[in-house]
């Protein structure tokens, strides 16, 4: 709930995903003007957006009375149902052509919800999840490698950036959790490449959403975030970062 708690720096710092997951969506998952969706842990409605230009029927489910706000206020149609809770407690009718989870699904428990979803999703449908990784190892810059030094300084026990690897790559976790119970299969990966351009403002929005940068002490976290952002005006006000964003699509069976 860090992120509900600091809801208008969370829709000023996430960027949107890019189209195409949206596209990937449409041309496997059947997303489609009428299809009926259901969206978990919407949060301020990055995904939302798009699904509903796709022509979806969204049931929004966000526990963040914070960001369900904003959601609402955004993107209010006649196609458009938020929900305020868990998804682990919400009461929700099925017959779902696509569910998805942006950036959402780690928050889940492996053991329960993949066999709610599956309840949830008709046979013959889809789940798609997916996350963006602010970073890419095998795009290495010299911001990144200079921004090393203020994670070493204040951050001393995460790994450089050149030996991270992100939980979102790890596929036999994902697959194994998507398949679990025998409620999905057929699980493909698709691994999206992009770049996002900061400026010192957008920059210190976005490192404020990572939930290591907000749980330091304050005086830590706006060194940091000073710190930051001087190295983007260093850069001449602005750098192209380095973004993955690693979609999973699963196919519903006919259990």
């Amino acid at each position: 709930m860090s992120f509900n708690a600091a809801a208008s720096t969370y829709q000023r710092g996430r960027p949107p995903y890019p189209e195409a997951v949206f596209e990937l969506l449409a041309r496997r998952c059947g997303l489609r003007p009428g299809a009926r969706v259901l969206e978990i842990g919407a949060g301020n409605g990055l995904a939302t957006g798009p699904l509903l230009a796709a022509g979806a029927h969204v049931v929004a489910v966000e526990p963040g009375a914070n960001l369900a706000a904003i959601l609402t206020e955004s993107y209010a149609c006649d196609r458009l149902e938020v929900i305020v809770a868990d998804f682990e407690t919400a009461t929700i009718t099925g017959g779902f052509d696509l569910a998805v989870a942006a950036t959402a699904l780690h928050w889940l428990d492996p053991a329960t919800s993949t066999e709610k979803i599956g309840g949830l999703v008709r046979p013959g449908g889809w789940l798609a999840a997916w996350w963006t990784d602010f970073g890419d190892v095998d795009r290495p810059t010299p911001f990144r490698d200079r921004l090393d030094e203020v994670y070493r300084d204040l951050l001393p026990t995460e790994p450089g950036y050149r030996q991270s690897r992100s939980y979102m790559l790890d596929t036999d976790r994902w697959r194994g959790q998507l398949t679990a119970g025998g409620w999905f299969d057929d699980v493909a990966v698709e691994v999206i490449s992009w770049q996002q351009t900061l400026t010192p403002e957008t920059a210190r929005d976005l490192w404020s959403t990572f939930p290591n940068i907000a749980e330091l002490a304050p005086a830590d976290r706006e060194q940091f975030l000073t710190r930051l952002a001087a190295l983007i005006d260093d850069e001449g006000g602005q750098v192209d970062d380095p973004r993955l964003t690693v979609v999973y699509t699963a196919a519903r069976t006919a259990k």
